[in-house]
């Protein structure tokens, strides 16, 4: 019983696990690239179809458009997040998936949609600017890890780690993709050069940092509780 003990306490102290380390990357880049695509398709719609812009004062279609990506950032990156998240720690999908709706909500209000309208009325075109506006609200990650934070502060001593772990991640992409933007100028996605492609890149790059981040915060040895199904 005690070599038992004593076999499991360094991992129950790091939280490493490949399996579930794999899982994550997997998870949130599929999730990126579903949501990153469909939201394009959003505001091509929004602006080519319904010709939304500042002078027709289709405020509310912007809004639907926003909540409507804002869900769908929710609803597959939450989602897909929990499968992981669920084999550590009880935490709800629901709980877990509105965590991730605030913060996608904002990022839609304040940098996509006003980008996308303010191109439309100056003409210009809806998928560069929708390109920028997506390598602008990356800056809205560690609000993510804030929002979540606050789910794993029931179940996790270390749950304030969450929100430095993403706010670094963020952090360190970004200025990754900076340094290579000044030597590479067709990789220049924070000015709105760059492609599709490389956004995805951006997003997908923050996984690893977090995904391990994750497993430490929610290390056996850190959680509140040992066994979740006796939770009320």
């Amino acid at each position: 019983m005690t070599a038992s003990g004593s076999s499991h306490r360094k991992p129950s102290t790091s939280g490493w696990d490949v399996r579930l380390y794999r899982r994550w990357i997997g998870y949130n880049t599929l999730a990126f690239i579903t949501v990153l695509t469909v939201g394009f398709l959003l505001v091509l719609l929004g602006n080519d179809v319904l010709h939304m812009n500042l002078a027709s004062h289709n405020v509310i279609l912007a809004l639907v458009i926003a909540t409507l990506g804002a869900a769908l950032f929710g609803g597959v990156l939450g989602a897909l997040q929990w499968l992981v998240v669920r084999e550590r720690v009880p935490v709800p999908r629901k709980v877990w998936v509105t965590s991730n709706v605030g913060p996608a909500l904002l990022a839609w209000l304040v940098v996509i949609m006003p980008a996308v309208i303010g191109a439309q009325d100056s003409h210009q075109t809806v998928s560069t600017a929708y390109l920028l506006a997506a390598s602008q609200s990356l800056a809205l990650g560690p609000l993510l890890g804030l929002s979540q934070s606050l789910v794993l502060r029931k179940v996790t001593t270390r749950w304030k780690w969450w929100i430095g772990a993403n706010l670094a991640s963020w952090l360190i992409v970004d200025a990754v993709i900076f340094l290579l933007s000044r030597w590479a100028a067709d990789l220049n996605v924070l000015t709105g050069d760059g492609s599709l492609i490389e956004v995805y890149l951006t997003l997908i790059a923050t996984t690893p940092l977090t995904g391990r981040a994750l497993l430490w915060v929610l290390a056996p040895s850190a959680l509140t509780t040992a066994r979740p199904a006796q939770s009320p």
